[in-house]
């Protein structure tokens, strides 16, 4: 079974032992898109305390702390693992970085209508969606399905993809964001090329596209930018940073 199957079963299991049911917040933070769109660079910090790439990263404790630096920093959004077995995620820190005034997404394997429900409860911004996890992993929901439902919420949704194919495929849809990750989620092995190489071998179209994954110099941000990326997003170097908030602000240049 490949990293990304387990991932699944794991969200299969979080879903039925309600992990995700929460009551609404009454809150919403600010769109993600218009963010990116208006951002001179736009960093996007994301909060993860460990992954199955790198193990543990950081303390739980320490994510208020995290959520001010990286305010500090200058990230025009913010990012927030919520699965808790695996990335040692919380609806918590979701709530928190709700908090903050600017925009959250909300990643997570989300392949039930349920954890986008939970998603806009707890006032996110946006929804991640990996393409790849609605298929051939017997996930009963499409990912157009669940676009739909989110924007039905009042949510955004973040399209992730890894192949020229997915991004094709991608376009198709009404997904507000594309997101290119580096890392292959069956293998967990990364590829820094990966964004560049499909921004050079594909037509972008009217939306912003973020890369993600093995992101941690201002001159890899600079790099992706100029082969057509509008956002990084940028978790492990930020979080095992002595400093995060100079760490978000050399990756925006300020």
């Amino acid at each position: 079974m490949d990293q990304l199957a387990k991932l699944v079963d794991n969200a299969r299991g979080l879903v039925a032992r309600g992990y995700y049911r929460a009551s609404a917040s009454g809150v919403r933070a600010p769109s993600l898109r218009e963010a990116i769109r208006k951002a001179e660079r736009a960093v996007i910090a994301e909060v993860k305390l460990a992954s199955p790439a790198a193990g543990a990263l950081g303390p739980e404790d320490g994510v208020g702390h995290l959520l001010e630096a990286y305010l500090r920093g200058g990230a025009c959004a913010l990012s927030v693992l919520t699965e808790p077995n695996v990335f040692h995620g919380s609806l918590e820190h979701l709530r928190l970085a709700v908090g903050s005034g600017i925009p959250v997404l909300m990643k997570d394997i989300v392949v039930h209508p349920e954890q986008v429900e939970c998603a806009a409860n707890l006032g996110a911004s946006a929804v991640l969606l990996i393409e790849r996890a609605f298929h051939g992993h017997g996930v009963p929901h499409s990912s157009r399905s669940l676009i739909a439902r989110a924007h039905a919420l009042g949510l955004e949704v973040v399209l992730e993809v890894h192949t020229g194919w997915e991004y094709e495929s991608a376009k198709t849809s009404e997904a507000d964001v594309i997101g290119i990750n580096q890392r292959d989620l069956a293998t967990m092995e990364l590829d820094r090329d990966t964004a560049a190489r499909i921004l050079r071998e594909h037509r972008k179209d009217r939306r912003p596209v973020i890369a993600m994954s093995g992101i941690a110099t201002r001159g890899e941000v600079e790099a992706l930018r100029a082969a057509g990326a509008d956002a990084v997003l940028v978790g492990t170097a930020l979080v095992t940073s002595a400093d995060p908030e100079a760490a978000v602000r050399a990756l925006v240049g300020g």
